[in-house]
């Protein structure tokens, strides 16, 4: 007879599947083709982290083993190792239902995907995983043993698209209004803008690229009714205008005359021409004045213009009327970075590359958005392939060699402090994760280099290794399934400096944090937000840190350690000189959690979420300063002959070179993230005088006190 799937009951607990460990590593044994092999002691070690499920069919002591899944979690992620069902339950949906239990688990915790690795020539479970959503991502090769080609298959669980009708879940924590922040803000033209689109005006090229990022999708532009009459006050009598034709290209916003369009024409007249009285005003001056009122009158985005009395009270007028007045070289100003150029090793024997796309590149940029089914009308609008110049945009490519693994380009301009950038990546390669993570990496460090600020990611489809480094980064989801979007404080923030990121927040993202810093308790406090619809939610500290991140509160009370660590060691851990090397860069600045390995005694001071201030050593050519701060997330002791690639690789030591750090024969292994760097680094003078600075102190790992702390902060970011 045919069973429901009701009729299964699923175990997850360790308590309730002990009995049934032994019928599991059997079965598992049985079809070691198809499985794989594992030691016992593997299911025996997943049973107890609850990463083994059983399916049993019955209750109580009469249930019977029916199956058993086997996965591995590593967030945002999760990897499935084994499902196996015995072949008297086969046929009655108790595989699916193994697999719908576990996606139905990790979505309400916010996993981004599910991994299984299948072999080509298994037909009956490719078919299997096909069925459950579980696309090819790539090919890879097998064990050398039976020398199998593998199939990679994935599966994008619907956590990132998921909102609760207040606007925020736990995909959303902070509630973000991503909707509004995507709507393309509205401009009207000054008619001194459109004269500089001829070829000999001075301003010739501010206005093309003004209208360059326009054709990106940055910016959208109108004109008001006054610019029409202004072209007919100024045109040649029997003489034909080209321009006034022009302008009737653009969506043309009338005057609204009434009471409040005369108070808001005397109050600009104040504001933009103080030392002129309402009846002195020319007749430009009354035309400048009537692009403004419309723009306000019609809650428009602002005016762009070159005239400097209106340029020179635009901090008034965005304050006072929420409308931004900029000029045509605002557009290629903000956020335009000197063009890096980084290589990066990689856990195979690869070298990934960073480097701005240019011209002769855009052949293998096409060909990348062309093989994930980016339309060619996107690849030459949001994707700005096909502009020159980079007056307008920044775009950057990793490489890996000659193959382009990944793509990204934002405009250089952002209205309303919103970075609309989009990514892609070849999720074929077995190099696209480390490849997303560059790209990914390198947007939040040039963002947060320009001040507090919003992000929003667009990718193509099937992009899962992008959601899952973005959300590791701390981008939430959206409404769009193909979109992400974060909040960059970009800050050390501290007593001192709360109130003006509390202000940074509310501007940015209209989030509100408590009017006063909270004393520290522990790194899982809730700390009260006001999200931008008004809710208050809770969140714990060590969330929102990585939701604002690169950001670390520093609250009072929060426990802090000076750790010391050599030159040839800090340059590649922390990456914290301004000047790169021109060698390839240690796979650990592609890891948002690395690994400080240390003496067995200092692990009583690496508590979870205490702060770590790392002072670069005077030897060889150290700066003697504290560099950069961090965030403990765990640490652990481990034997040296135990330490493996998974301890070894997220730091900058190796078996070869451990003995640097001392000879004990246990480590330990402090895993932290979060890595913020001071630009202006503490001398050891300003720790001799707070009494943290001597020569002992500084040899080993020390906790300091929380006035230590704040003058340490204080001193490091007075230049932020």
């Amino acid at each position: 007879m045919r069973k429901r799937p009701e009729e299964f009951a699923i175990l997850t607990r360790h308590l309730d599947i002990s009995r049934f460990i032994g019928q599991v590593i059997e079965a598992a044994d049985r079809n070691k083709n198809a499985l794989g092999f594992f030691a016992a002691s593997v299911f025996q070690e997943f049973a107890r982290s609850e990463e083994l499920y059983v399916i049993v069919s019955g209750v109580g002591e009469q249930s019977e083993y029916a199956g058993h899944l086997l996965f591995n979690c590593r967030f945002p992620k999760v990897s499935v190792l084994q499902i196996s069902v015995e072949p008297q339950f086969r046929g009655h949906g108790a595989a699916k239902t193994l697999l719908d239990h576990l996606k139905s688990a990790l979505t309400q915790h916010g996993f981004i995907s599910i991994y299984a690795r299948v072999a080509e020539d298994l037909v009956g479970a490719n078919v299997f995983w096909e069925r459950a959503g579980f696309y090819v991502q790539r090919v890879a090769p097998g064990g050398n043993a039976r020398k199998r080609t593998i199939l990679v298959r994935s599966h994008e669980l619907a956590s990132s698209q998921l909102f609760a009708s207040s606007g925020f879940s736990s995909e959303n924590p902070l509630g973000l209004d991503v909707s509004e922040s995507a709507e393309t803000p509205l401009f009207l033209l000054d008619l001194n803008v459109l004269f500089d689109l001829g070829p000999r005006r001075m301003r010739h090229e501010d206005a093309i690229d003004l209208f360059r990022a326009e054709r990106l999708g940055t910016c959208c532009f109108a004109v008001s009714e006054e610019l029409g009459r202004e072209l007919k006050r100024t045109a040649t009598e029997g003489r034909t205008d080209p321009m006034q034709d022009y302008a009737e290209i653009f969506p043309t916003f009338p005057d609204l005359d009434s009471e409040e369009w005369e108070s808001l024409f005397s109050s600009l007249a104040a504001l933009v021409f103080p030392e002129k009285l309402l009846g002195n005003l020319s007749e430009n001056d009354k035309s400048d004045l009537r692009h403004l009122t419309t723009a306000i009158q019609h809650r428009l985005a602002g005016l762009i213009t070159n005239d400097a009395a209106i340029l020179g009270a635009s901090a008034q007028m965005k304050d006072m009327y929420g409308i931004q007045v900029v000029s045509p070289t605002a557009f290629k100003q903000a956020i335009s970075e000197t063009p890096i150029e980084s290589a990066f090793e990689t856990p195979s024997a690869d070298t990934l590359s960073l480097a701005p796309i240019h011209d002769p590149d855009g052949p293998a940029v096409h060909a990348l958005l062309a093989s994930l089914g980016v339309s060619g009308s996107a690849v030459a609008t949001e994707w700005a392939v096909s502009e020159s110049g980079r007056r307008v945009s920044s775009r950057y490519g990793v490489w890996n060699g000659s193959q382009l693994l990944g793509y990204l380009v934002w405009p250089s301009w952002s209205p309303n402090d919103v970075i609309l950038a989009h990514v892609a990546v070849d999720e074929s390669s077995t190099q696209s994760e480390s490849a997303a993570r560059a790209l990914l990496m390198f947007l939040l460090e040039t963002a947060a280099g320009s001040g507090s600020i919003q992000i929003r990611i667009e990718f193509p489809r099937h992009q899962v290794h992008v959601r899952e480094v973005a959300a590791g980064l701390g981008f939430s989801g959206t409404a769009n399934e193909a979109v992400l979007s974060k909040l960059v404080l970009g800050r050390i923030v501290t007593p001192a400096t709360w109130d003006q990121c509390r202000s940074a927040l509310a501007s940015i993202g209209r989030l509100k944090l408590p009017d006063r810093p909270p004393i520290f308790r522990n790194v899982d406090q809730q700390i009260d937000v006001l999200t931008p619809d008004g809710n208050r939610v809770h969140v714990s500290l060590h969330s929102l840190e990585t939701l604002l991140g690169p950001a670390l509160l520093c609250l009072p009370g929060r426990g802090a350690v000076i750790t010391p660590v050599k030159r040839e060691f800090s340059e590649h851990l922390l990456g914290h000189l301004p000047q790169k090397s021109l060698l390839p860069q240690f796979r650990v600045a592609l890891l948002r959690e690395r690994h400080y390995l240390s003496d067995p005694r200092t692990l009583k001071h690496f508590k979870r979420g205490n702060l770590i201030l790392f002072y670069e050593s005077l030897k060889q050519g150290g700066l003697g300063s504290i560099v950069s701060i961090g965030r403990t997330q765990r640490a652990y002791l481990k034997l040296q002959g135990d330490l493996e690639s998974a301890d070894f690789g997220p730091s900058v030591l190796d078996a070869a070179n451990l003995e640097a750090i001392g000879r004990a024969p246990i480590k330990t292994v402090t895993v932290f993230d979060s890595v913020m760097h001071f630009r202006k680094p503490i001398p050891m003078e300003t720790l001799k005088r707070i009494g943290c600075g001597s020569p002992t102190d500084l040899l080993t790992t020390h906790p300091i006190s929380d006035h230590q702390l704040q003058v340490i902060l204080s001193e490091g970011t007075a230049c932020d």
